[in-house]
């Protein structure tokens, strides 16, 4: 007999077939195998939920448990082994800083001994403080990365290199990569994401070779911040706060109309409100805001992060500490006093490297981890109106194009993009079977009529044309 211990936020998807209770390889689905209910809810979500695949037969280990198995690789009991709770300890914020230390940097110096180290570094607190943990390291190569025509994110990790010595690896994110590459992308991920255009994919290649331990610093932010919009909200506003959260609304509108074309009981709208509700309430937690962290970590975290993880795999062995299940065990002990406003993670840097929090922080730029709080102090007003300005006369006076800031914005406007797009939905179509062609052609017009509010639709689509052409295709 062996055992399959899966963690508090697994990395990667173990699958079973649910008619043999064997741990199963991902396969191509057979077209009478399909979940129509979960791909619904995949197309309003981006994500799978709860242990949902494209196939009724096909499921994943959930978090948290312990699958026992005997030699045939068949589940013959499964036990949860722990559960997200809110019990805070009553001890200082020192202490409790002096612990969140001592685990990261246990965490980090574990994945990363002996290891040449590469770190995808940005303008936030969670790849910052990776590098508070490993700046003594011999061998450490920063990445950093930025789209076409968008906002100068590559700033941040370059000013880091110059101030610290540290080598390091920019690049843009070209627009249109996606076209050529869906078939390897869907390879990758097997099209468990919206994100079948991740930015991660345009760099894989570049990035070979610059380290072995891959450090990322994913989570943190949900783990380390406090969820204040749900603070003193009854059950059922929590449940419509976090729905407002996840669930797409051009996702909702394509979802329904799937429904109804697949003559699905009911209504799709009234079936994904009570899947989350009952998922949200099953979660044995009273602090709003310590519940949704839960929420996410057991249901976001593991079936659309860790999807986009699986980009990195190839470059290295990937170390991911937020994952970790300390961390995620000592996060329920920590008052949410102490979570607000990202206090650990920014006293953390400040004490280990002052010159790193020097740097700006991207979200209150230009004020840095000392003087963020002031960021709406009326003396910094000049600043923040001469960027708007600035902004406004690129836009107005110059006629230069917009900052890209989705990724969607990158892949799918202008007229090459626009034209690929239409060829990959419409003119390269072979699954009318399981998708009407007149869905397809009725999303990408909406698309062209308003792409802020259908880029989710068509991407959406396109992930299910992608799917549909790898399984069914000839």
């Amino acid at each position: 007999m062996s055992l399959v211990s899966q963690p508090i936020i697994p990395l990667q998807q173990t699958f079973y077939n649910t008619e043999s209770n064997i741990i199963t390889s991902w396969e191509n689905v057979p077209i009478n195998n399909l979940d129509l209910k979960a791909i619904s809810c995949f197309c309003s979500l981006g994500f799978m939920l709860d242990d949902d695949t494209f196939s009724n037969k096909i499921k994943i280990l959930k978090p948290a448990t312990d699958f026992h198995l005997n030699e045939n690789q068949e589940i013959i009991q499964e036990k949860n082994n722990w559960n997200w709770h809110h019990s805070p300890v009553d001890k200082s914020f020192v202490d409790f800083l002096d612990e969140f230390t001592e685990i990261f940097e246990n965490i980090i110096n574990k994945g990363t001994k002996d290891k040449r180290i590469l770190l995808p570094i940005s303008g936030g607190l969670d790849s910052r403080s990776l590098l508070a943990s490993i700046l003594e390291k011999d061998e450490l190569t920063l990445a950093s990365y930025e789209f076409e025509n968008g906002i100068n994110e590559t700033q941040y990790g370059i000013e880091i290199s110059n101030k610290f010595n540290l080598p390091i690896y920019a690049q843009k994110i070209p627009s249109g990569y996606i076209w050529q590459n869906l078939n390897k992308i869907s390879q990758i991920n097997n099209c468990f994401t919206d994100f079948l255009h991740p930015r991660q994919f345009a760099i894989l290649n570049n990035w070979k070779g610059l380290g072995d331990s891959i450090l990322l610093g994913h989570w943190g932010d949900v783990l380390f911040d406090s969820h204040e919009l749900s603070e003193k909200k009854s059950i059922d506003e929590q449940v419509s706060i976090l729905q407002n959260k996840l669930v797409h609304n051009s996702g909702v509108e394509l979802a329904s109309d799937l429904w109804k074309y697949w003559g699905l009981d009911g209504s799709f709208s009234s079936f994904l409100i009570n899947r989350i509700d009952t998922l949200y309430r099953n979660i044995n937690i009273d602090l709003p805001s310590a519940r949704i962290r839960a929420f996410k970590s057991l249901y976001w975290a593991p079936r659309w992060t860790s999807i986009n993880l699986s980009f990195f795999s190839s470059l290295g062995n990937l170390v991911v500490p937020y994952y970790h299940d300390n961390l995620c065990k000592f996060i329920c002990t920590v008052p949410e006093k102490f979570l607000k406003g990202r206090k650990i993670q920014i006293e953390y840097i400040k004490q280990k490297y002052s010159l790193l929090a020097e740097v700006p922080w991207q979200k209150y730029h230009p004020l840095n981890l000392n003087n963020y709080n002031q960021f709406h102090n009326p003396i910094n007003y000049p600043a923040r109106v001469l960027r708007k300005m600035t902004r406004f006369a690129k836009t107005k006076i110059y006629n230069i194009p917009n900052e890209n800031t989705r990724n969607w914005e990158l892949q799918f406007l202008g007229q090459y993009n626009t034209e690929q797009l239409k060829t990959h939905l419409l003119d390269n179509y072979n699954s009318e079977d399981i998708i009407s062609k007149r869905i397809y052609s009725n999303y990408y017009e909406k698309f062209k009529m308003n792409p802020v509010k259908y880029a989710h639709a068509v991407s959406m689509l396109l992930t299910l044309s992608t799917f549909a052409k790898r399984n069914y295709g000839e």
